[in-house]
Order: C-alpha cells, then sequence, then structure tokens
C-alpha cells in the first residue's frame, strides 16, 4: 500500500522495455477510435493494457492502493444491496467494477516506474503531436460543414478533455509557441466543452481572494468573448438556446420537438438523475443509470420524435452524459458529498506551483460536466498522476527535476 519507491534504477528493464512501457501506456490515452467492431468492440486500448501487464508482472509484484480498494469494496457493497432492492441484474454492477479495477490498477502500478518529468514530457509532447494531427485532418475535411475537429478521437469533446492539462501546462511553464499551437484546436473544435475548458484556464487559477481583482478584470473578457461566440457561431447560440428553453423539461420530461440531440441527451439525463434521486436518495448503485433511464424512467419522458425514429433517444445512457450526473444518480446523496469533498480537496493544489496537477483539476471540472464514463484510460492516469503528486506535497516539475532519482 506504499505511495512509491525509486524503481527506474533497481527493475530489471532494459532501456528499449521501459521506454516501451512509457510511451504505450501513455500513447494508450489516445487510441479511443483504435478499434475493431466484431461482436463487441475490440480496441487496441485492450491489447496496451494485457501486453502491459504481463510485463509489469515478470517485474513486479503488483500493489494496490488502500483507498481504491476500499473505494471498490464500497461499489460492490453498495451496488449489491440497491441492485437487489431495486431488482436490477447484477452484470451492470460488475462489469463497472472490473474495468475499474483493471484500468485503475495498472496506471497505479505503471507510474511509480518513473520521474514525475518523464512522464510530463511524453504526455504533453503527444498532445502536441496529437494537435498537429488534428490541424492536418481538419484541414483535408475543411469543406464538409459537419466536420469538426478531433484528431484521433471520436469526437471533439473527448480530444479537448484529453488535452487541456498539456495546453495548461505549457502556458504556465512559458512555452507558448506550444500552447498556442494545441489552444487553437481547442478552438478550431468548435466544441462547447473546449470553450468552457479554455475559461477555465483563465478563470480558476484567480479564484483566490490575493487574484480576486484579475478575477474582476477578467470578466469583461470572458462576457465579451461569450457574447461574440454566441451571436458567430450558429451550433453554439443553437445548444445555449435549446438548453435554457429546455431547463422546465428537468421538471416534465416533456421536449420540445425540435430540441436537438446534445441538449436532449444532456437534459435528458439530468431529468433521469432527478427522479432517481427523488426515489433512491443514497443511489440506485453503481452501473444503473442506464437500467434506471431505459427500464424505469423513460416512459416519463416524450423525447423529441425525430430522435425516437432514430432510435437515438437513449443516446449517452450508459455514461449520463455528464460524470457529475451519474455520480450522483447512482449514488445519490453520497456522490454528491464526495464530488464537493474531492474538489474542496484538489483546489488546494492552486496554491502551489504544480502547473501538471492544475490542468488535471480542469480535466476533473470538464469530466463532471460531460462524459460520465467510469474507466477511459486518461482518467486513471491522471487521478494517479494527481495523487503522487499530492504524496509529494504538489513539487512543480522543475523542482523534481533537480531531484532525478526520486520517481512519482
Amino acid at each position: 500500500m506504499d505511495v512509491a519507491h525509486p524503481l527506474a534504477n533497481s527493475l530489471p528493464l532494459s532501456k528499449r522495455l521501459r521506454n516501451y512501457l512509457l510511451f504505450s501506456s501513455i500513447f494508450a490515452i489516445f487510441t479511443e477510435a483504435f478499434l475493431v467492431k466484431y461482436i463487441i468492440d475490440w480496441k487496441l486500448l485492450y491489447l496496451i493494457i494485457a501486453v502491459n501487464y504481463f510485463i509489469l508482472l515478470r517485474i513486479k509484484k503488483l500493489k494496490f492502493n488502500v483507498y481504491f480498494v476500499g473505494v471498490l469494496v464500497f461499489f460492490f457493497l453498495h451496488g449489491l444491496l440497491c441492485y437487489t432492492i431495486i431488482d436490477i441484474p447484477y452484470n451492470f454492477m460488475l462489469s463497472q467494477i472490473l474495468g475499474i479495477a483493471i484500468v485503475g490498477t495498472y496506471y497505479y502500478n505503471f507510474l511509480p516506474l518513473y520521474t514525475k518529468k518523464e512522464v510530463i514530457d511524453i504526455y504533453a509532447r503527444m498532445c502536441y503531436y496529437v494537435a498537429i494531427i488534428g490541424y492536418v485532418l481538419w484541414f483535408f475535411n475543411r469543406h464538409d460543414e459537419k466536420y469538426r475537429l478531433m484528431s484521433i478521437f471520436t469526437e471533439p469533446a473527448h480530444y479537448v478533455i484529453v488535452i487541456i492539462p498539456a495546453c495548461y501546462y505549457y502556458f504556465k511553464i512559458k512555452r507558448y509557441r506550444d500552447s498556442a499551437v494545441i489552444f487553437g484546436t481547442l478552438i478550431i473544435s468548435n466544441s462547447s466543452l473546449g470553450y468552457v475548458g479554455c475559461a477555465l484556464m483563465f478563470i480558476i487559477p484567480n479564484l483566490t481572494l490575493r487574484r480576486l481583482g484579475y478575477l474582476v478584470l477578467l470578466i469583461p473578457f470572458v462576457v465579451v468573448v461569450f457574447n461574440y461566440v454566441y451571436n458567430n457561431f450558429d451550433f453554439f447560440k443553437m445548444r445555449i438556446d435549446d438548453t435554457y428553453n429546455s431547463l422546465n423539461v428537468i421538471n416534465t420530461g416533456k421536449f420540445h420537438p425540435d430540441t436537438n440531440l446534445s441538449s436532449y441527451v444532456m437534459i435528458g439525463n439530468i431529468f433521469i438523475m432527478k427522479n432517481n434521486i427523488t426515489d433512491h436518495p443514497l443511489g440506485s448503485g453503481i452501473g444503473s443509470h442506464h437500467w434506471m433511464h431505459t427500464q424505469r424512467y423513460l416512459k416519463e419522458m416524450r423525447p423529441p420524435e425525430y430522435l425516437v425514429i432514430q432510435s437515438r433517444h437513449t443516446d449517452n445512457s450508459f455514461d449520463a452524459n455528464s460524470l457529475f450526473t451519474r455520480i450522483a444518480s447512482e449514488f445519490g446523496l453520497f456522490g454528491i458529498v464526495f464530488v464537493i469533498w474531492v474538489l474542496a480537496k484538489g483546489a488546494k493544489v492552486y496554491s502551489t506551483e504544480d502547473y501538471v496537477s492544475q490542468g488535471i483539476f480542469i480535466y476533473f471540472l470538464l469530466k463532471l460536466f460531460r462524459d460520465g464514463h467510469f474507466f477511459p484510460p486518461e482518467f486513471y492516469f491522471f487521478i494517479w498522476l494527481f495523487f503522487y503528486s499530492y504524496k509529494l506535497g504538489f513539487q512543480p516539475v522543475h523542482v523534481i527535476e533537480t531531484h532525478k532519482k526520486t520517481a512519482i
């Protein structure tokens, strides 16, 4: 259960194998689009994790974090009780716990093999190259009005959420060219989440009493930018208008026939969450949101007819379209209190100079806004990177670099 020890010089690893583990494990967080559909989705991620687990087991004993194990036990006991009472098939719970355990345990054991600087350098550089690829693909698809920059990801929101920590990190260490290259892709991705992320990079670091004056100065700038984007980008205006006009749907579940898909999946899942919390204040168990959505509360909704015809009225029912919505739905008051506690603890990173962890905190905020999947690889890469940084006192990379024998 120890945090970590310097392992780089003691492991029986060749330089080539050590580099393979480093590059492949970080590259895995960019591989969501690399898959083959045959009965199920066979993802490159699965192959990387399986091969790398084999290597790890040959060179060391796996370690398990006591807090992580405790969380998994809570998921099982809470889920077992809720599933039994509500009568939900147990496979929804077990698949989630298994996925979390496999991916989470891998990255917990992978990160201590390297220094923080080694990990950050490779991650940030990969983000830079993925951004370049994004520009190239966007250029060749620029005449397609439906195409939005997403690089090698399956959708712009997933691209944005993974690379934002690197964009923030490069900006804070004054590598402005690298930061600008990535920042440009956030703008032309036409992702609402990307625009929120851009705003958070400048607003969140100033949410302190000492910097309150800077925040006040930023407010007119944010208002001007929001007004410009709202009036000049139809897709953004449509989503804001639809979301505003549809807020009452949270109470009624009755959607306007012309509601766009993005607004529908967001508001619809919030409607499901509200009803689930009302009926089950302590949650319905991990993995249960999809079942509650499709089997219990969908009949109380009136989705837009065109989405029903296209069989898209249950889109994002598995992940609730938002991590916060899913946590609140599946864990009720437990989940809401936990999210507040984690954010309060994590926000302390802004009193340090650990820009990597600050960027990861922004990732967590965006994750709460969008994408409720529990075990995408970058989630645990960032969680454990943040955790180890916390154990080291949130030392910035340039400080750790002077102690090269200190592993994460």
